[in-house]
C-alpha cells in the first residue's frame, strides 16, 4: 500500500487518500439515457411512485425542468410526507428559479429528515437564503460568505465534510462564473486548511478564482497564506513510527501540489445529447405510468356578492326617497323667495 499524506496549518500530517477525487463539472449523458429508459420499463410494470420521483431527478440532470418541476408537484400532492419528493421539488424549483418556493420545500424535507445528506442540509438552506438577500442586494457578498462560517466552524471537520458534501452534488448543476459557489469554495478551502490540507485548500482556492470567478480581494491573502505554509513546511517528512499504528507496510508519501485543473472532470467529453424521441418526457404520460392523477389548481370562486351591486334594501329605498322630498322642498323655497324678492323690487 502507498498511502498519501497531507499538512493541516498547524504542520500536522493526515491521511490524504480520499481529498484527489475530482468535481464532476456535468452529467454523464448517455449514461442518464439509459437509465431513463431503464427507469421507464420499470415504472410501466411496477406504478411505483418513488421511481417516478427518481424519472424526475434524471430529467434534472438532463435539463428538462419544467417537466421535472411538473411531475414532482404532482408527488407532493398526493405525498406531502415524503421526504424525498419533498427535497427533490426544493432543487428542482431552485433550478427553475423559484427560490422562494425552493426554500420552503428544502425546510420541509429538513423537517421530514434533518439526517439527510449526512446533515448537510443546513447547507442548502443558507445558500437559498444568500439568493434571496442577491436579490435585494447585488453587493451582498462583497462582505459576507454564503455561510458566514466562524473559525471555530472552520476547524470542524463535520461542517468541513458537509459542506463537501453539498459542493460535489451542486457542482455539475452550477457552471462558472457562479458567486454562490465561489464563495462555498472558499469556505471549503478554508476548511480543508485548519482540519487537513493545506494542498487542497490551495486546490479549492484556484477552483474559486478561476472556475466560479471569486474575487482576487477574497483569494490572494488565502493563496499567499498556503504558498507560505508549503514553503514553511517543505522540509517535514511524514513520521512513519508516529503512524505506524495505521499501517506499518508500504510507502507513506507526503501529497504534492494538487493542479485544480485535474480537479475538474468533464463527465460529458463527448457531447452526447439525447434522442428524446427515443425517451419518455411527457408528464402526463409518465404520471399515467405510475397512476398518479393529475391534481388540478383550485380555482377561485368569486362570490357573487363580489360581482354584482348588492340589491337595495326597503329601508335603504324608504330614506333614498325621503331626502328626494327633502332636496326639492328646499329647491322650491329658494325659487320661491327669490320670485318675491323680486316682485318686492319691482314694486317698489
Amino acid at each position: 500500500m502507498n498511502i498519501y499524506y497531507s499538512l493541516d496549518k498547524t504542520g500536522h500530517f493526515h491521511d490524504a487518500e480520499d481529498i484527489r477525487r475530482a468535481f464532476n463539472t456535468n452529467f454523464n449523458q448517455k449514461r442518464i439515457e439509459a437509465n431513463l429508459k431503464k427507469l421507464e420499463a420499470k415504472l410501466k410494470t411496477s406504478k411505483d411512485y418513488k421511481l417516478l420521483s427518481d424519472y424526475a431527478v434524471l430529467l434534472l440532470k438532463a435539463g428538462k425542468t419544467k417537466t421535472a418541476v411538473d411531475i414532482l408537484e404532482q408527488l407532493s400532492e398526493k405525498y406531502p410526507d415524503e421526504y424525498q419528493i419533498a427535497a427533490n421539488l426544493g432543487t428542482a424549483y431552485e433550478l427553475d428559479g423559484n427560490v422562494e418556493k425552493a426554500l420552503k420545500f428544502i425546510k420541509r424535507g429538513i423537517e421530514l429528515n434533518p439526517d439527510a445528506h449526512n446533515g448537510s442540509e443546513w447547507v442548502h438552506v443558507n445558500l437559498l437564503e444568500t439568493k434571496l438577500k442577491l436579490e435585494q442586494d447585488g453587493t451582498y457578498l462583497a462582505n459576507h460568505s454564503v455561510l458566514n462560517l466562524s473559525e471555530e466552524q472552520k476547524k470542524n471537520t463535520s461542517v468541513r465534510d458537509q459542506l463537501m458534501i453539498q459542493i460535489r452534488e451542486r457542482f455539475p448543476f452550477c457552471k462558472g462564473p457562479d458567486p454562490i459557489m465561489a464563495s462555498l469554495l472558499v469556505d471549503l478551502g478554508d476548511c480543508y486548511a485548519n482540519t487537513t490540507s493545506i494542498e487542497f485548500a490551495k486546490a479549492a482556492y484556484e477552483i474559486a478564482q478561476h472556475y466560479y470567478g471569486a474575487s482576487t480581494e477574497i483569494i490572494d491573502p488565502r493563496m499567499a497564506e498556503v504558498k507560505n505554509l508549503l514553503r514553511q513546511y517543505s522540509s517535514l517528512n511524514v513520521d512513519r513510527r508516529a503512524l505506524r499504528y495505521e499501517d506499518d507496510r508500504g510507502t507513506h508519501l507526503r501529497m504534492s501540489p494538487i493542479s485544480y485543473k485535474k480537479m475538474l472532470d468533464d463527465n460529458n467529453s463527448i457531447n452526447y445529447s439525447i434522442d428524446w424521441s427515443n425517451v419518455q418526457s411527457n408528464a402526463d404520460s409518465l404520471l399515467a405510468f405510475a397512476e398518479i392523477e393529475r391534481v388540478m389548481p383550485p380555482t377561485v370562486e368569486v362570490e357573487k356578492a363580489e360581482t354584482q351591486p348588492k340589491e337595495k334594501s326597503k329601508i335603504d329605498k324608504k330614506e333614498e326617497a325621503s331626502y328626494t322630498w327633502i332636496y326639492l322642498l328646499v329647491i322650491g323655497l329658494i325659487l320661491g323667495g327669490g320670485a318675491l324678492l323680486l316682485y318686492t323690487k319691482r314694486k317698489s
